[in-house]
């Protein structure tokens, strides 16, 4: 049981130590949606296992014990979790909730802004929105998507680079960047340990985005590497961004410096085993939820009979069995 509670606390300090590298040497795409989604994976389990310490905790009170007729000293000898940690892990799921409310908060005001942004600029869905403020491009998900640049901007680049930004403005909502680093927000919001995923996972979507306006454009990888270049030195803040700035997904944005120097160097790889990888650490969390639900629950089971062998518990194996299912197809 115990390391089935520790295994997604480990993982979780794992992925946030490795992302800032697979972000910058792994194939961006490939990058991007493992980050992502072991993110959701590990933040998940996380709160999983910090919500079955608080439900042992519960299941510790002698008023509860008394109601549903069982030995809370019985139970709190048969955990070999000590009561302290559990009080830290539901403090942290705690923080975590209250880190969750208040992301959702700032991000239904600045969908909100951003929305209202939208409807004032205008133009059609996934199109091109050009304004007079600030040196600026990027890209809108509200309201099906707008592409915002600024006059200011398109006059500073050459069109061969006007067509490689807009491109790359275009990739993130063709893609769906913003549903992508806003999972991975969430998962930071509920799990300390992954602070700093949010900014993998922002760099490698933009260097996404860059490969895909590569594609684009007939693969001339240097033209978006100038583009990138050019508008990161021209670039400033617009007016009253701050209200909408944290679902833009602007070009200009990262480290433009790195940025370039990846697209002037070798073309990524396809990233199969980063994906298999990924798959592999999700099939791992996935299983190592199943043992913590299964373990805590026999314990209960076992204490509420007074020592009986537990029964029907058929309904408690079924995440563990995925997990080893998905286990058996990823490893020969």
């Amino acid at each position: 049981m115990v390391y089935a509670l520790q295994a997604p606390l480990v993982a979780s300090l794992l992925l946030a130590l490795g992302a800032p590298a697979v972000a910058r040497r792994c194939p961006p795409r490939a990058a991007t949606v493992v980050l992502a989604a072991c993110a959701v994976g590990c933040a998940l389990t996380t709160a999983l296992v910090l919500l079955l310490h608080l439900v042992v905790l519960v299941a510790q009170l002698p008023a509860v014990a008394a109601r549903a007729a069982y030995d809370a000293g019985r139970l709190a000898h048969h955990v070999p979790v000590p009561q302290q940690a559990s009080l830290v892990a539901v403090a942290v799921l705690l923080a975590g909730a209250l880190r969750a409310a208040a992301l959702h908060r700032r991000r239904a005001l600045a969908l909100r802004a951003a929305d209202d942004l939208c409807a004032r600029l205008g133009g059609r869905v996934g199109g091109v929105v050009v304004v007079d403020d600030g040196a600026e491009a990027f890209a809108l998900p509200s309201r099906g998507g707008r592409v915002v640049v600024s006059r200011a901007l398109l006059e500073a680049l050459p069109g061969e680079e006007q067509a490689a930004l807009l491109a790359h403005e275009r990739a993130h909502l063709h893609d769906h960047h913003d549903l992508l680093r806003a999972a991975t927000a969430w998962s930071a919001a509920l799990d300390p340990l992954l602070a700093g995923l949010p900014a993998a996972v922002r760099y490698a979507s933009e260097r996404w985005a860059d490969e895909a306006a590569a594609a684009a454009l007939g693969g001339d990888r240097p033209l978006v590497a100038r583009a990138v270049a050019r508008a990161g030195l021209v670039r400033t803040a617009l007016e009253g961004r701050a209200a909408w700035g944290s679902v833009a997904l602007a070009g200009g944005e990262g480290d433009v410096v790195r940025r370039v120097r990846a697209l002037l160097a070798r073309r990524p790889s396809s990233g199969r085993p980063l994906l298999a990888a990924g798959a592999l650490c999700l099939a791992l969390l996935v299983a190592a939820g199943g043992h913590a639900v299964e373990d805590t629950a026999e314990v209960l089971q076992h204490v509420r009979s007074g020592g009986q062998e537990a029964e029907g518990l058929a309904s408690v194996h079924l995440v563990h069995q995925a997990g080893h299912r998905a286990l058996e197809e990823l490893t020969p």
